[in-house]
């Protein structure tokens, strides 16, 4: 496939209390952004964005397993082709295979400014961000593709434990199924 060239990474540490500073301070090209506390998932997205003058931003979550440099570029190509204006890597989690409406919040995403731009503010919180860019995506240009990867993530339940993990878990649908039912009422106020 050749080589992926990325013009700049940001991390995002989002008040995380481990050792993510330390890790992307080994890497000088790499800029860190670190909040003081905790602001949610679409908020440190939209720091990325904020500090980044780049017409195509791909986005990944920091606690992947097996994600490439050939999945990074197999999930931007399309993207920087003008095939979609946006394009999902969807992990190899059970959920992920399970049920593709889940599958489709997958958070690895390469995504064209212009589309992040029209993502309305109410989706710019939490875990409502893939729901939102999905709709969005479907509604305008060239819309969004996706395809099935080998790499996953690692579940909230092994993270947290198994009581902390499902409660997030349970708390983190309810978020998405909120960015959903925010879909419908903008499709019947058209």
């Amino acid at each position: 496939m050749g080589k992926l060239y990325l013009n700049e990474i940001i991390v995002i540490d989002d008040g995380s209390t481990d050792n993510t500073a330390e890790v992307v301070s080994r890497f000088e090209r790499v800029k860190l952004i670190k909040n003081d506390t905790n602001r949610g998932k679409a908020q440190s997205m939209q720091q990325g964005v904020e500090n980044t003058e780049a017409d195509i931003l791909f986005f990944c979550d920091a606690d992947l397993k097996d994600l490439t440099v050939e999945i990074v570029a197999q999930i931007i190509q399309p993207v920087a082709k003008r095939k979609y204006d946006m394009y999902i890597g969807v992990r190899n989690n059970f959920m992920q295979k399970a049920v593709t409406l889940f599958a489709l919040n997958s958070g690895e995403r390469a995504v064209r400014r212009e589309l992040w731009n029209e993502l309305p503010e109410h989706f710019k919180y939490r875990y409502r961000v893939e729901a939102g860019l999905n709709f969005i995506a479907k509604r305008r240009g060239n819309g969004y593709g996706w395809e099935k990867f080998e790499y996953y993530q690692t579940l909230k339940e092994k993270k947290y434990g198994f009581l902390k993990g499902t409660l997030l878990r349970w708390w983190m649908n309810l978020d998405v199924a909120y960015a959903y039912l925010l879909t419908i009422f903008q499709r019947l106020k058209r």
